[in-house]
């Protein structure tokens, strides 16, 4: 009797140990112990995801899957599930349907673990860490974007916004950063634009994110913060000098710059240093000679108020052949000087625009 039984406990050891081989050594707990993110629970919920993918009704098989993340939250599958979820839920985005696409991504996103129900459920080391960063993470990320796309599209910006913060609370990533930025951009909230806008400066050097340092600037402008704008402006045209960025073309790195000589022009105009508005503004106007006729304008009146007259008539009958917002203003104006050098005639005057029609090409 006695060597019957020990043959009975030498087969039950080695089963233990076949058991322990196969699922790992949580199995010797139980088998309700084995790791959700094992290599053999992996296939078991790779061969049910492929399983799944062979419905060929897109709202079948979404119920399939949020079914499968419901009974097995923890799972290396999670990410894939994900994607192949989102391609069930494109259809009614391409339909404009965005009330149900909120409505099924939401329902996805309520059945994902939190880390906490990581912990909870003890998965072993490292598989739980491994399992957080390489899955539960990135789907996290890809589905928190796709559901505040949902919210941007369908124009519930302050939701999206909503979402977005807790997204960025959540992960700190710069992705996301951007995103909130263009909310906000899109909600003319512009003290979040900007903070965000910070945020992705303090990330990237400028020679990557001179989009949004230019695009910032235009807010500051906006704000009265012209320090601000120019201080912005400044570091991307010192950045890249007479090399457009790239991903721009020429003509519109030289209105940029342009631009910012032209606001360089117009801070030296309210200090009356005239001398340096000049200087500004003809810097401008060779870069960008038809963009714009404000330059041509100021030079004109820094002209007259350097006693210059002359070369006053000149800049203000280009800015008339420009027909643009001061051509009216400047076309008084330039009239006034000539009829005072003139006997109060305007004869001749009529040659002087046209010879500025033909410099310019207008």
């Amino acid at each position: 009797m006695f060597g019957y039984n020990q043959r009975i406990i030498s087969k039950l050891l080695k089963l233990t140990v076949a058991i322990a081989a196969l699922f790992g050594t949580n199995a010797m707990a139980g088998a309700d112990k084995i790791s959700p993110v094992s290599d053999y629970q992996y296939r078991k919920d790779y061969a049910q995801y492929e399983e799944i993918q062979k419905e060929a009704d897109l709202n079948k098989r979404a119920v399939l899957i949020l079914d499968f993340v419901k009974q097995h939250p923890i799972s290396r599958t999670l990410q894939a599930n994900a994607a192949a979820y989102l391609a069930c839920v494109k259809p009614h985005l391409d339909k404009k349907d965005y009330a149900k696409a909120i409505e099924m991504e939401e329902a996805f996103i309520n059945l994902m673990p939190t880390e906490q129900k990581v912990k909870d459920e003890e998965v072993p080391e490292p598989g739980a860490g491994e399992f957080v960063k390489d899955v539960l993470k990135p789907t996290q990320k890809l589905m928190w974007s796709e559901l505040i796309n949902a919210y941007y599209l369908s124009n519930n910006l302050p939701k999206a916004a909503e979402i977005g913060e807790k997204a960025y609370a959540a992960s700190q990533d710069n992705a996301m950063a951007s995103t909130l930025a263009q909310i906000y951009l899109k909600m003319q909230n512009w003290d979040k634009y900007l903070a965000y806008g910070d945020k992705l400066l303090a990330a990237y050097p400028i020679d990557q994110s001179y989009a949004i340092a230019l695009q910032m600037a235009q807010v500051y402008f906006q704000k009265q913060d012209t320090a601000k704008g120019l201080e912005l402006m400044a570091k991307v045209i010192d950045k890249f000098g007479d090399t457009p960025p790239q991903g721009m073309k020429a003509d519109a790195w030289n209105v940029q710059r342009a631009a910012y000589n032209g606001l360089k022009g117009a801070d030296a105009y309210k200090q009356k240093d005239y001398a340096k508005a000049i200087e500004f503004y003809q810097k401008a106007v060779s870069l960008s000679p038809k963009s714009d006729d404000a330059p041509y304008y100021y030079i004109g009146m820094s002209k007259w108020n350097s006693q210059d007259p002359e070369g006053a008539i000149e800049a203000f009958a280009k800015c008339v052949a420009l027909k643009k917002n001061l051509a009216q203003k400047a076309q008084g104006y330039m009239e006034q000087l000539w009829k005072a050098r003139h006997n109060d005639s305007l004869d001749g005057l009529d040659a002087v625009v046209a010879k500025a029609k033909a410099d310019l090409g207008v």
